[in-house]
């Protein structure tokens, strides 16, 4: 009887705690709304514009600046002439370094009449055409210097080598190409000319071992012609 009363008894439920809940969702996994990722907003620049005024005034400097570096390049000619005339007759031609200063500042104090740019870049100015002048002085002097010397030193040993080249069974010609093949080999031009020693300069000193002796000379030039122009220039600025 106990048994069958058992079987007749309905199932005890057990009611489940909230933490063993089960989440249901009445809506379709379709119509659940998917995150998208969003790049972030750009931070506002913080950077002013630039005023029609200024802008103005920005040309007006680069213009005058133009004008400086145009008066100081044409104020360096009288004294890149002087310079290389006087250095083609042997004298030590840095002591025109001074005269080269003085018509570059000259050229550029009479260009920005208006005084619109300050000293430091009026210095600079006048500083980076002192040095492209006088390394051009200088390397016309010794360019010219050394076409001068090769050109002497072929005259002086091609009888010699003539003589050689005849003894072997060699005329002449054969002689001159030997040794422009020579020169050609040794210095990049087969003919010796004030032209390919210009353009091949630095190879032409490095291979007669005149290295140091050109770099000393060019170090005091620009020591006469910086030191001279920074004196003008601050004297023309007061």
């Amino acid at each position: 009887m106990d048994d069958l009363m058992n079987r007749i008894k309905p199932p005890v439920t057990r009611t489940k705690k909230p933490d063993e809940a089960v989440c249901t969702y009445d809506t379709a996994w379709d119509d659940v709304p998917v995150p998208v990722k969003t790049k972030p907003k750009a931070p506002v620049s913080a950077v002013r514009r630039i005023t029609p005024a200024e802008a103005e005034k920005k040309k007006v400097m680069l213009t005058e600046a133009m004008k400086g570096i145009a008066g100081a390049v044409i104020g360096s000619i009288p004294g890149v002439l002087l310079w290389i005339l006087i250095g083609k007759t042997g004298i030590f031609a840095a002591i025109c370094g001074v005269i080269l200063a003085a018509g570059i500042v000259a050229g550029y104090n009479l260009m920005t009449k208006d005084n619109t740019l300050s000293s430091t870049v009026g210095i600079v100015i006048c500083l980076a055409v002192v040095i492209v002048a006088v390394y051009f002085c200088e390397r016309v002097i010794w360019a010219w210097e050394l076409t001068d010397q090769l050109q002497r030193y072929i005259s002086a040993t091609s009888p010699e080598l003539y003589a050689l080249g005849e003894a072997g069974g060699m005329d002449r010609s054969q002689i001159d190409t030997i040794i422009n093949e020579n020169l050609l080999k040794e210095y990049g031009f087969s003919k010796i000319t004030f032209g390919e020693c210009f353009s091949h300069f630095h190879r032409v000193v490095w291979m007669l071992g005149l290295n140091e002796k050109y770099i000393i000379n060019l170090i005091i030039a620009y020591g006469c012609a910086v030191l001279g122009g920074f004196w003008l220039f601050k004297k023309a600025s007061y």
